[in-house]
């Protein structure tokens, strides 16, 4: 194992840092507008957009692929900023934020209304062509008179 480890060591002194670029198609506009705890907070005052709370943490291999994947998509990422509050809480760093949302693994997805309630909640991965109708489904208050399946049924 001490042998693994020194030679991952050596080559990676051998090989020059290259910066992490976006590849030059990527569109900038498809990039969710993230805002922390706090800001959010100060954010919303004011405000009738409802907040997608995104706990994770840095170790997570599946809120990596959420947001290599789901968040990165183009309509997802600009119906989030058009219409919610996107608010990403690393679980780690802000226990209390997470506590206070029964938040037990991750990642995890609340949706808030802008006056602090709780609308509903998404634990685990989802994929882009999912996300897109629950947020459409939230954002126009379709949850307050009829079931998601209903929802879906009549898009």
């Amino acid at each position: 194992m001490k042998h693994i480890i020194s030679i991952l060591i050596l080559l990676s002194n051998l090989i020059p840092a290259v910066p992490l670029i976006p590849p030059c198609s990527a569109d900038p506009t498809s990039i969710v507008a993230w805002q922390d705890y706090d800001a959010a907070q100060k954010m919303a005052q004011g405000q009738s957009r409802k907040f997608l709370l995104y706990f994770y943490t840095d170790w997570c291999g599946y809120c990596r692929k959420l947001e290599k994947e789901t968040f990165s998509d183009k309509a997802v990422a600009d119906y989030l900023n058009a219409n919610f509050i996107p608010v990403r809480i690393n679980s780690e760093k802000m226990p209390k934020v997470a506590s206070r949302y029964g938040v037990s693994g991750v990642p995890d997805l609340r949706f808030v209304s802008a006056k602090g309630e709780d609308i509903a909640r998404w634990p685990g991965y989802i994929e882009a062509p999912k996300l897109l109708p629950m947020l459409k489904y939230i954002h126009t208050d379709s949850y307050q008179t009829m079931s998601f399946g209903e929802f879906l049924k009549e898009k």
